[in-house]
């Protein structure tokens, strides 16, 4: 089995998400194996699923390569500083490393965040870590370029970084990485890692300073958006108080004109028994006038 195999094998595994990884290792691996090259079949079925934070410190090789040429370049700045005993300029570098190291490991969960997976805060923490222990140890930022991290990395004190067990593929050290040293551009001649890294802070501090051009454009809009509800909804309060007085003011004249419509109603009722009566007697009337009328008759008719 051939070292550079299983390093292009896991290159394109360690890609994965995370819950992907398992399956696709597994059905590689039996590919491998059915071609006839067992060794290399169990060396793929052996690489372990890598943890959270490893996985978004390989996301980030793979995806923010400037960035992180940018954090490793500030850690060889940093080193020099240290091995110069400028204790003044590593001061200043530390600095720089808290705001490259914290943003960088926000672009790479907002990456994560694009590829469908969410990054913790624990496991970003640990990304932190990794990038920090990377700065101040070579070997680290080398294992960190192969992009094939099982496990996080840690810095403690002045120590060398420890490496054991971090790796999915060890000898990648020896090895070019799957894609974290393509695109890479070589430091121009005369310059030093001090001079890169404060290039690379000066252009984070640029995006910094549009993000923050950006939030104070954003908080501008919105604030023009809250005075025009604001304006609106005063408006509406105005309307609505108008109304009610107006709903108020019918429902008085209809309880007005509801009463008057009872007493009005009262009075037909009284019109309407009076007519009645007035046509019982108009009837009776005519009946006792007609009567007059015929004996009137009959008593002409005597006299004649």
């Amino acid at each position: 089995m051939r070292t550079e195999e299983l390093v292009a094998v896991a290159g394109e595994l360690y890609a994965l998400p995370p819950g992907e990884f398992v399956a696709a290792r597994n059905e590689r691996a039996g590919r491998i194996k059915a071609d006839g090259d067992a060794d290399l079949a169990r060396a793929v079925k052996a690489l372990p699923k890598p943890a959270a934070a490893a996985w978004l410190a390989n996301t980030m090789v793979r995806h923010l390569t400037d960035q992180l040429d940018q954090v490793l370049e500030l850690g060889e700045a940093m080193r020099e500083a240290q091995a110069d005993l400028d204790a003044a300029q590593l001061r200043d570098l530390n600095r720089q490393r808290r705001q490259l190291v914290a943003a960088v490991v926000r672009e790479g969960r907002k990456v994560a965040g694009r590829l469908g997976h969410k990054v913790s805060e624990a496991a970003a923490e640990q990304t932190a870590a990794t990038l920090q222990a990377a700065m101040a140890d070579e070997a680290a930022a080398a294992a960190l370029r192969t992009g094939l991290l099982v496990e996080p990395m840690a810095a403690v004190g002045l120590d060398p970084v420890e490496l054991a067990g971090v790796l999915a593929v060890p000898e990648a050290l020896g090895a070019q990485a799957p894609r974290a040293a393509r695109g890479r551009t070589a430091r121009p001649a005369g310059r030093t890692g001090k001079e890169d890294a404060a290039a690379a802070l000066r252009a984070e501090i640029a995006r910094a300073e549009e993000r923050a051009h950006a939030a104070e454009r954003g908080a501008a809009t919105a604030e023009r958006e809250l005075r025009s509800a604001e304006d609106q909804a005063h408006r509406l309060e105005a309307r609505a108080l108008q109304l009610r007085s107006e709903v108020e003011e019918l429902r008085r004249r209809l309880d007005e004109r509801e009463h008057t419509l009872a007493g009005v109603e009262d009075r037909l009722d009284e019109a309407a028994e009076a007519r009645q009566d007035a046509a019982v007697a108009h009837v009776e009337a005519q009946a006792a006038a007609e009567e007059a009328r015929e004996q009137l008759d009959r008593l002409r008719r005597q006299g004649g």
